[in-house]
């Protein structure tokens, strides 16, 4: 029987990019924007209080959006068959990598899924919440799997 993940894919991109997902700087956006209908719209009932007090509201995460979209663009994760490089930190390379996985924590509506990896030599646990990546769980083990057996093949380790 053939395996769920084919080890010798080689249409399987040889790095992985992980972003920030652009879903909740969309959500906000337009969070903003009905909050600030909705001030416009108290200030013609002449409701100047309620008006003002939603308009302050609704410009308050205006700096965080914009800070956000800015930084919309930067690499979150890079992921090959040399290592794990996490946001302009060093590449950490698989043999000083063990026991990567993507945990799931249990809640009461919704489970939430981490991304964990221990690096042997400062014997440091790094663990990332991937709820706000471009990535999910599944998406994120098979990238793992497929890249920890390319470095295994490329440098003839069983």
């Amino acid at each position: 029987m053939r395996p769920f993940i084919d080890l010798n894919n080689l249409s399987y991109s040889k790095e992985t990019l992980i972003y920030k997902t652009r879903a909740n700087i969309l959500i906000g956006i337009l969070i903003v924007i009905v909050l600030f209908v909705w001030s416009i719209s108290a200030l013609k009932q002449n409701e100047f209080a309620i008006a003002s007090i939603i308009f302050f509201i609704s410009v308050f995460p205006i700096h965080y959006l914009i800070k956000s979209i800015k930084t919309i663009d930067e690499i979150q994760f890079r992921i090959n068959s040399k290592g794990i490089q996490y946001k302009e930190q060093a590449l950490v390379s698989w043999s000083n990598i063990e026991n990567e996985r993507v945990d799931i924590k249990p809640g009461n509506q919704r489970s939430s899924y981490y991304f964990v990896y221990h690096i042997i030599e400062p014997n440091q646990i790094m663990r990332f919440d991937i709820s706000s990546l471009s990535t999910n769980f599944l998406e994120l083990q098979h990238t793992l799997t497929i890249h920890r057996n390319r470095f295994k093949r490329e440098n003839n380790i069983q």
